[in-house]
């Protein structure tokens, strides 16, 4: 990423907030130092998340296939087998012997998502090829759940 300004017409806190949000820190232009990565004001959640991205992440994906899959995997947080969410899949769309094939198409919606959103995010889960499991931070899936129940709420 790259970022300039222009001292006679950008002002100090633009410019600071710039510089601080392309490195993920939390700006604060109440004269406070920002917090350095995890203190307790700091509104970032591994991965880049905020409250915000993550709102923005449930609002793209809606009532989608991918959106019920998420779910699924941060009630499960930290980590679910690849095949009981197939399971839970095939259940939600009627979908006998739904796979890996299968789930990649919808959770596709979800890298989307993450590239519209920016701001250096990872995407909110891990797929663990190797041990057959997702797996979401559980701070990203507790965030990600309350941000799912507000927008179903609202």
């Amino acid at each position: 990423m790259k970022i300039s300004f222009d001292t006679e017409h950008d002002s100090f806190d633009s410019v600071i907030h710039a510089v601080q949000a392309a490195y993920g820190v939390s700006y604060s232009s109440n004269g406070d130092a920002p917090a350095a990565g995890g203190g307790e004001d700091d509104d970032y959640l591994p991965g880049k998340w905020t409250r915000p991205r993550l709102r923005k992440l449930v609002e793209w994906l809606a009532d989608s296939d991918a959106a019920v899959a998420m779910r699924y995997i941060a009630e499960h947080a930290p980590a679910v087998d690849l095949d009981d969410v197939f399971e839970h899949m095939g259940a939600h769309t009627g979908i006998q012997d739904f796979d890996g094939k299968a789930m990649g198409g919808r959770m596709s919606a979800i890298g989307f998502a993450r590239n519209a959103i920016g701001g250096g995010v990872t995407g909110p889960y891990d797929t663990d090829y190797n041990s057959r499991k997702y797996r979401m931070d559980k701070k990203v899936a507790e965030a990600l759940l309350e941000e799912m129940d507000a927008y179903a709420n609202a």
